[in-house]
């Protein structure tokens, strides 16, 4: 077959140049944090888009490198080193002398547990810049991470995509369909029809997409007004305890209101949200660093709770 450069990513060669590291493409699974299918598909992928195979493949055996998997893995660890090296370079040359971190973050976990740590980050990573970006959609996110367009991703999603690059599950998030108490009353003595409802939705950003929308459909709920969203989360609860609607909010927003009786839960119980992290494969070290600051306050406020 004739080979066809070109076509595929940087993430395809680090997974390929891991699994013939490693020699399993289980281990190579572990080290990156994806699932072995992914690997096993990465690895496809990128043989289709060389015309050959980089590897002998038989059930009950350890795969083995072709003639033509061993000439590639020379040039896959020569494209990466470069690759890393002009990013290192790039970060370097700014004329500002800082290193541009890009995170895109959820707005919830943005305001709830990086704003605690924004003056630590800058105290102890005084070269670190941070960019802060909004989350892809879920359609997007992996080659973002893949071609260095995002560096870090931590948000909130409804079914955790597992073939990301260094990917964590930071938790199952419990999120349920809230009301103002007296509303919420109305509505399980059957006096209030929840199509009625006006819903107003947090926007936990396009990787979450219409999760939450289809959440409402799964619950039997189909409004008749035009659902709405908006950015804050904590405006959306001011609303909803006022009276002017009602929405979809997680347990650990909601608690402190539903135990004071400024808002109450009402219909059937909802599929759960996730909380992720994930970090691109030639993310500079100090993204690594901002990862563990925001997984450790995470798990914090967790244990206070």
């Amino acid at each position: 077959m004739r080979q066809r450069f070109g076509s595929f990513t940087l993430r395809q060669l680090d997974t390929f140049v891991c699994a013939a590291r490693t020699g399993s493409f289980a281990l190579a699974a572990d080290q990156l944090g994806i699932s072995q299918p992914a690997v096993s598909d990465h690895i496809s992928t990128l043989e289709r888009h060389l015309g050959h195979r980089l590897f002998e493949r038989r059930r009950g055996t350890t795969p083995t490198l072709t003639r033509e998997g061993r000439d590639m893995l020379n040039r896959a660890e020569a494209l990466l080193s470069t690759s890393q090296a002009m990013r290192a370079e790039g970060d370097r040359a700014r004329a500002d002398g800082k290193l541009r971190i890009r995170l895109a973050i959820g707005t919830r976990t943005r305001d709830a547990y990086l704003k605690p740590l924004l003056l630590r980050i800058y105290r102890e990573m005084p070269h670190v810049e941070l960019e802060i970006l909004p989350a892809p959609s879920a359609d997007d996110v992996a080659a973002a991470l893949d071609n260095g367009e995002i560096d870090l991703l931590l948000c909130a999603i409804g079914r955790p995509p597992l073939d990301l690059p260094h990917i964590h599950l930071l938790g199952e998030l419990p999120i349920r369909l809230v009301a103002a108490p007296a509303m919420a009353r109305r509505i399980e003595a059957g006096l209030l029809p929840p199509e009625e409802l006006r819903f107003v939705l947090p926007d936990f950003g396009a990787i979450a997409g219409q999760w939450l929308e289809r959440q409402l459909g799964l619950a039997g709920i189909r409004p008749r007004e035009p659902v709405r969203s908006l950015e804050f989360a904590d405006m959306v609860q001011a609303l909803v305890e006022d009276g002017l609607g009602a929405s979809i909010l997680m347990d650990e927003q909601t608690a402190p209101a539903i135990a004071a009786g400024r808002l109450a839960p009402f219909g059937p119980p909802l599929e759960p949200m996730w909380r992720i992290v994930a970090r691109a494969p030639l993310a500079p070290r100090a993204a690594e660093e901002i990862e563990r600051l925001l997984v450790q306050e995470i798990a914090r406020r967790a244990s206070s709770r």
